[in-house]
């Protein structure tokens, strides 16, 4: 995933760190792009999507804390891929690199991982089903879960 930091400008959230509201409007453009992002990976994906977002899950299963956040952003990053829509992607990325600054290991209780992986293997079976709208539900509800984790200081 490409990192943007160096160029992302402090007033949008660039290296000196992110502040409530700037998590506030991330979450916000979180709820808008990747629910429908999720929906359109389920209209486009490929074989090859389906083995990544897979793979990815599996990892997360066996992940460290310290892993964790890395691998969280890969999956939805693939999500973004297998939508085939490079300017989307690009999009996602840069939102992600926005969220990093927010992400930090201790954050990601063993309990919370396991919640996110199974939400995140909930959005990967509906897009394997090439179910649009519970791809996009099933995101929508994964993201309200990591939105109140982030508020109680549980993991973003």
């Amino acid at each position: 995933m490409p990192t943007l930091n160096a160029t992302i400008p402090e007033h949008l959230g660039g290296p000196a760190g992110a502040s409530p509201e700037r998590v506030r409007e991330i979450m916000e453009l979180r709820l808008i792009l990747e629910p429908e992002q999720a929906a359109l990976a389920a209209l486009r994906r490929t074989d090859q999507d389906l083995e990544r977002l897979w793979r990815n899950l599996e990892k997360q299963e066996q992940a460290a804390p310290d892993e964790f956040p890395d691998l969280d952003t890969r999956m939805h990053m693939l999500v973004a891929k297998a939508t085939g829509n490079q300017t989307l992607w690009d999009v996602a990325a840069m939102l992600h690199d926005l969220l990093s600054e927010c992400r930090t290991a201790p954050l990601w209780s063993p309990e919370r991982m396991r919640q996110s992986v199974a939400a995140h293997r909930e959005v990967v079976r509906a897009i394997a089903d090439a179910d649009a709208e519970r791809a996009r539900q099933a995101m929508r509800q994964h993201l309200h879960h990591v939105e109140t984790a982030a508020a109680r200081g549980n993991g973003a």
